[in-house]
């Protein structure tokens, strides 16, 4: 969930600091010092101070024990009220959802192939928790893979997992809640793409008291969300294509092609905004006019064709960048790059890590 080792190691230091002055293994003076060297600003290293309850100069701010009320992860609220991390750019969703995330011990280094070693690949159930996987769809080539990749955890861990598949279709993803309802799952993980449609079922279950997380579209206040980091994830990735521009092309930029999925709400939409902010950063010259947007649904059959419609009418843009609301939306571009046959000088980014 961190979208650099920088804030990885931010959070993880912020948090030190806190469970010391918390467990009063740290003064006042010395948490602000340390503080200052993280990068905190002063009303946020003050502003955990007073939570720790001490104006002392020099005695440890919590009286040398973590209670309730100043546990360190009460304060760490105030650091990361959204759950990620202080950075000014991040844009989570707005109704004060929760947003779950991994704290920065949750792997330990990378394989061989640098994918993460995490440290709960090992983590067996304490019973046999029956979980509803009720994802966006199996036309989504990401959505069979991760349906795998989760069925093959929960038969190590030693829990029970049944997938709903709600289709790209608000009303049949209210049906699958029914069902779960029906059936009395203990957790529900809620991925479809129509926010107004997770409200409806957010009421069927808290109704059953069935806890659940909504994951990459918000669900309604207060609801669980795991946030895909929409924002700057895709800011990122906007600007490692403004760098390949920059290096392959002089930083010539004739059209971008931008594959969005508007009926996924405003907070996906931050995808786009992302992929803009980022091209910009590095390109901050390239007009408005070479940016094309258009509804891929974030299906690759439907981005291909609007992509071709759009490469069709702009047959004298040479230079092309493609930025997929999701991977395959992204494939769907690289099928029409490559139809014109103008790969030469197209560089296309996705969303969600897919090859």
């Amino acid at each position: 969930m961190f979208p650099s080792e920088t804030d990885r190691q931010t959070y993880g230091a912020t948090e030190a600091a806190i469970r010391d002055v918390v467990g009063g293994r740290l003064t006042r003076s010395g948490f602000l010092r340390r503080a200052a060297a993280i990068g905190l600003s002063g009303s946020m290293a003050t502003s955990i101070l007073s939570a720790c309850g001490s104006d002392s100069e020099e005695q440890p701010a919590a009286g040398g024990q973590e209670s309730a009320g100043t546990s360190a992860d009460a304060l760490m609220k105030l650091v990361y009220p959204d759950g990620l991390t202080s950075d000014e750019t991040y844009k989570g969703p707005n109704g004060g959802a929760k947003v779950g995330v991994l704290p920065p011990d949750a792997f330990d280094g990378v394989d061989s192939e640098g994918i993460r070693n995490w440290n709960f690949k090992d983590l067996k159930a304490t019973k046999d928790h029956r979980i509803a996987y009720a994802h966006f769809s199996s036309k989504w080539d990401l959505m069979v893979e991760s349906i795998e990749r989760f069925n093959r955890f929960a038969k190590q861990a030693g829990f029970t997992v049944e997938t709903f598949d709600n289709n790209f279709d608000a009303d049949q993803a209210i049906k699958n809640a029914d069902s779960i309802v029906a059936q009395q799952f203990d957790f529900v993980i809620e991925s479809q793409i129509f926010p107004d449609a997770n409200k409806a079922i957010d009421r069927k279950l808290k109704a059953a008291d069935i806890p659940a997380i909504y994951f990459a579209v918000e669900g309604p206040e207060g609801a669980m969300f795991m946030d895909a980091g929409n924002f700057r994830m895709c800011e990122a990735t906007g600007e490692w294509l403004g760098n390949y521009a920059k290096d392959n092309w002089d930083g010539k930029v004739d059209l971008v092609l931008m594959a969005a999925q508007p009926r996924a709400g405003k907070y996906v939409g931050q995808r786009e905004e992302g992929y803009k902010a980022g091209l910009r950063k590095v390109l901050p010259d390239i007009p408005d006019s070479a940016f094309v947007v258009f509804d891929s649904q974030g299906l690759l059959e439907e981005a291909q064709k609007k992509a071709a419609d759009v490469l069709t009418s702009k047959a004298d843009a040479r230079n092309i960048i493609g930025c997929g609301t999701n991977d395959d939306a992204a494939v769907g571009i690289v099928r029409a790059v490559e139809a014109a046959k103008r790969t030469d000088t197209a560089a296309v980014g996705g969303q969600a890590g897919q090859a």
